[in-house]
């Protein structure tokens, strides 16, 4: 603990001002009458060395010092100044003479005003910022209490004065940005939806301790490992059943999990080898049905009698049939979408056929979207069944005539659904 207290920088100030005016009166009075050399031998100390004398002096016998007289007059010099005056100063100053003059001393009192005065300004110029914020966020209002701590040089001693209002304030605005925020947070029901919130708590709150960062953080943790164990539980090994529902879980998973998971990994890949098994399944029955054509279409041309050539016409027409029946399994089975699936309708099916087995397809999943938007799930599944079922209805009705009757039907009832796909397909 040092023995004695640093004065105050307006007692150096002085002292400097003081040793400046007596060297420059003394060399104005006398230059003219010795050389250089005996002048400055003669002159009063050098500024600084007067300063640096003065407080040795003080240091080594502080009972020279008039205390009371100093107090009064650095008091009167802290009162007049109006601008450029930082808050620590007069704080310093009052600490510096508190208990070294009597209580009840004036310079004391007004060292207090000046004091209070300087609080009560900064406390109008914080409400009055705080005010005019258009989204007080705790954020905005945090850096506002800051920039005013640093700007007005606002003492440890005080801060509980100066920010007791303002702290109100960053109460009120974390309540009501933390009652937000929850809302958020129980609307998000995926990863990529909960690091939304978590990156606008980040910009709501800033610097500002809050729960809400473990809370976003303990639902996006509890979110992974619900989708980690579906992904274990929910389906066979290997695949079964139409394609469509486990590439939803697929992109579902890649976009929440990621797709270096390595438990993804293993479900895309096989989810690849079942849609090469299914396209193999797929083409191997048309290969079969071709080659039928093929053979009953070498023996009609070699007929002769009408009996053979109605029987043989009715086993095409058979044939013909079985055909439209596997594509229509495998728009199922594989996705409408699925572009052997569409080169092979094209090919093999008539005009009339390709109509029929793409409106009743269309029919069908329509239907299939009118029950998930009236059971409105907010579920990420239901939401991934919806647009799983939005993008097949838009993959008949591209692949259907647009002539048919109900593609204005179809696309005038779903027209927001289709919307927001092409939407979503510009956003990303």
């Amino acid at each position: 603990k040092p023995r004695w207290k640093l004065p105050p920088t307006v007692v150096r100030a002085v002292v400097f001002v003081q040793a400046l005016l007596r060297r420059r009166s003394f060399i104005r009075a006398f230059g003219h009458l010795m050389d250089e050399a005996d002048m400055l031998d003669t002159a009063p100390p050098d500024p600084l060395l007067a300063v640096a004398m003065y407080f040795c002096r003080r240091a080594r016998n502080p009972h020279f010092v008039d205390y009371e007289a100093e107090a009064l007059a650095v008091a009167g010099v802290i009162s007049m100044k109006e601008s450029n005056i930082k808050m620590s100063d007069v704080s310093e100053i009052d600490n510096y003479y508190r208990g070294t003059v009597p209580d009840n001393h004036l310079s004391l009192t007004i060292l207090k005003e000046k004091l209070d005065s300087l609080v009560i300004r900064t406390q109008e110029y914080l409400q009055d910022a705080i005010f005019q914020m258009e989204d007080p966020t705790p954020a905005k209002v945090h850096a506002t209490i800051e920039n005013c701590r640093c700007t007005v040089h606002v003492p440890e001693e005080q801060a509980d004065r100066v920010f007791s209002e303002s702290k109100l304030y960053l109460a009120d605005a974390c309540s009501r940005a933390a009652a937000e925020l929850r809302r958020d947070i129980e609307r998000a029901a995926t990863v990529p939806e909960l690091d939304a919130v978590r990156e606008k708590v980040e910009v709501v709150y800033g610097p500002v301790e809050t729960p809400l960062r473990e809370e976003v953080d303990v639902a996006r943790m509890r979110r992974r490992q619900f989708l980690e164990m579906e992904l274990e539980t929910r389906w066979s090994r290997p695949f079964a059943g139409p394609l469509p529902p486990h590439s939803r879980a697929a992109r579902r998973y890649e976009l929440e999990l990621g797709k270096h998971n390595p438990k993804v990994r293993s479900f895309v890949n096989e989810e690849r080898r079942y849609v090469s098994a299914l396209e193999a399944a797929f083409e191997v029955d048309i290969a079969r049905c071709q080659a039928k054509l093929k053979d009953l279409a070498v023996k009609r041309r070699d007929a002769r009698a009408r009996s053979i050539l109605a029987d043989i016409d009715e086993k095409i027409d058979g044939v013909n049939g079985e055909v439209q029946r596997i594509i229509e399994n495998a728009i199922v089975q594989i996705g409408c979408d699925n572009p052997k699936v569409t080169q092979y309708a094209n090919n093999l099916l008539s005009h009339d056929a390709h109509c029929t087995v793409y409106s009743i397809q269309a029919e069908r999943v329509a239907e299939e979207l009118r029950l998930e938007i009236a059971q409105n799930d907010p579920s990420p599944e239901a939401g991934d069944r919806r647009r799983g079922a939005a993008l097949d209805l838009e993959a008949l009705l591209d692949r259907l005539s647009p002539l048919h009757p109900v593609q204005k039907q179809l696309r005038d009832e779903f027209a927001q659904e289709l919307a927001d796909l092409v939407a979503a397909r510009e956003a990303a």
